[in-house]
This record gives structure tokens, sequence and C-alpha cells, in this order.
């Protein structure tokens, strides 16, 4: 489950976003140019609902209502009904590869296949510190990354991901120009 709270997707977008051939909301170079989210981006969800049982949650802010679209498997039946949802946007995946048994014999243990998401987790989390990130593994919290939108806290994210002693020894470097 990944869940957002940004834009949201309104009611009348929930359906086209997990059709196949979506266009994403990419309009020119310079929109390519300036992607400062982590957001998913033309086919992926139509992909991944087409090997697993989706949910797709959303609500504008400007939208009275939270509406949820299901999908499952290829058939790409979307159904669509109000759900309480707050501002943003909630995916949830299961049953990945259930009508797929090909793809099922690819996957490592369970044991793997976590530590591979964990990994992908903590590069998140090293990229992005004023997102806040939540880890949860069998309905129990393995991992926890608060925001810090103040740059003097960015060592408190590092030591979280890396550990304390790379904290301790590691050193700042700053480069680059802003954007």
């Amino acid at each position: 489950r990944i869940r957002d709270n940004g834009s949201g997707i309104s009611k009348d977008e929930l359906t086209l976003a997990l059709s196949r051939h979506a266009t994403s909301k990419l309009k020119s170079l310079d929109d390519l140019e300036n992607i400062c989210s982590l957001g998913f981006r033309g086919e992926a969800l139509a992909s991944i609902s087409s090997v697993s049982r989706l949910t797709l949650s959303s609500k504008p802010k400007d939208q009275e209502a939270a509406w949820q679209a299901f999908a499952e498997g290829r058939d790409m039946a979307v159904q669509v009904k109000p759900v309480a949802h707050p501002d943003g946007t909630t995916i949830e995946v299961k049953d990945l590869f259930f009508n797929t048994p090909a793809r099922r014999k690819f996957l490592r243990t369970e044991k793997t296949e976590f530590s591979h998401i964990d990994e992908l987790i903590k590069r998140i989390a090293l990229s992005r510190f004023d997102v806040s990130i939540t880890l949860t593994h069998n309905e129990k919290v393995v991992r926890q990354y608060r925001a810090k939108t103040d740059p003097s806290q960015a060592i408190t994210r590092v030591a979280q991901v890396a550990g304390k002693a790379f904290a301790e020894q590691g050193l700042h470097i700053q480069s680059g120009e802003g954007g």
C-alpha cells in the first residue's frame, strides 16, 4: 500500500488512470524536466493491475467525496464506488501475479523479496528527506522515516537509514545548483 497527501485523482479520471495506454500528466518536455514527485507515470498502474488485485482510492481537495476504483487481473473491468478517504491517493496491491503463475516462479522467498523492497525504501528515504515514509510488513511497522524539512535535520534521516556510525563519520558535501 502506498499513500500520499497529494493532489488526488478526480472521480472521472480514476477509471482512466487504470486503463491501458493511459497518457500521463506530462504534456511537454518542460513537464518532464520538472518532475518533483514520486508518483506513477503512464502505463504503470494498468500494468500492475493486470497481474494483481489493485485498489485505487483518491480525493482531490476540491472534490466533496472520495472515490475508489478496483481492478482485478487482465479483464481490466474497473468498479468505482464512494469511499471514506482523506485528500490524496492510496494504491493497494494484493495477490501479485495471482493470475500469472509463470511469473510467480521468478519470485524468490518472501524474505528475499521483502529485503529488495526494504532497500528501495531506504534509497527513497535518502533521496527525499521531505517525504515521510512508513514501511509495514505483516501488519508490523518495520521502518518509519518522518519528513525532515529543515536541512539541519538531514543527518537524523541519514543516521536512521545508514546507521549511527556512518552519520558520525560521514562528510556532508553540498554541490550543484538549486533545482
